[in-house]
């Protein structure tokens, strides 16, 4: 093979890989629409709204769309074999779940934000629907701006701090913990602009690294030089 052929075959490969980099660079940032988490047990649907950022976490402030479907945990069968309420309200809040493990996930109320409670009507069968509870608000946590004292202990953001949602029989405050309950998938939020507006929506999932094209692009580039200036030395020798 002559060096000139080796000089256009690096430099085709440069060339693809830089647009190979670029379009990772592109999937990475382009936007869509709405995408689900769901739980492990397949009960729990976290769901984004609207146009998102494929990718990324939520963004602290950004509601979601919270739904339960029919299960056996917070039916109201199991909930009086366990002596919890059957009737009243469930209760959602937002937890720390460190490393998005089912081992680290809360046991406690220290677990759990008092601040980011919300509540639905009970349901015979444990379904909840986000048409019922409406849309459900994530933060970057502790929050003291706009929640003010934190109740939990921990943080609710990124690696390795996910965060999942508690759906509890009963305050979680009030021996909520004691009684059957259920966690959504874990989900990553980040700070945004400190506004707490969701101004940057995200998916819930981790941050795709934005650069991980550009290192190959730089040894492609690097190697077509090397060889270009190689092939001008030897002209001048």
């Amino acid at each position: 093979m002559s060096l000139r052929h080796v000089v256009k075959t690096v430099a085709a490969c440069s060339a693809a890989t830089i647009c190979g980099g670029v379009l990772m660079l592109g999937i990475g940032s382009s936007a869509a629409g709405a995408s689900t988490l769901t739980s492990a047990d397949g009960t729990t649907t976290l769901s984004s709204i609207g146009t998102v950022a494929p990718g990324a976490p939520y963004s602290s402030g950004q509601g979601i769309n919270v739904n339960v479907a029919a299960n056996n945990t917070l039916s109201a069968t199991n909930l009086t074999n366990n002596g919890a309420p059957t009737s009243g309200l469930f209760f959602i809040e937002e937890c720390t779940d460190p490393g998005g493990s089912a081992a680290n996930l809360p046991t406690t109320t220290s677990g759990c934000e008092a601040a980011t409670l919300a509540t639905t009507a009970k349901t015979p069968d444990g379904h909840i629907s986000a048409s019922t509870l409406g849309t459900y608000t994530v933060y970057d946590l502790p929050d003291p701006g706009t929640l003010g004292s934190a109740t939990m202990t921990g943080t609710c953001d990124q690696v390795p701090n996910q965060c999942v949602l508690g759906i509890f029989a009963s305050n979680p405050a009030s021996g909520g913990f004691g009684f059957p309950h259920l966690f959504s998938a874990p989900f990553q939020v980040t700070v945004g602009d400190g506004a707490d507006v969701g101004d940057s929506p995200g998916d819930g999932t981790p941050e795709v690294p934005l650069a991980i094209g550009l290192p190959l692009a730089a040894v492609a580039v690097f190697g077509g030089w090397t060889i270009r200036n190689r092939r001008r030395r030897q002209r001048t020798a």
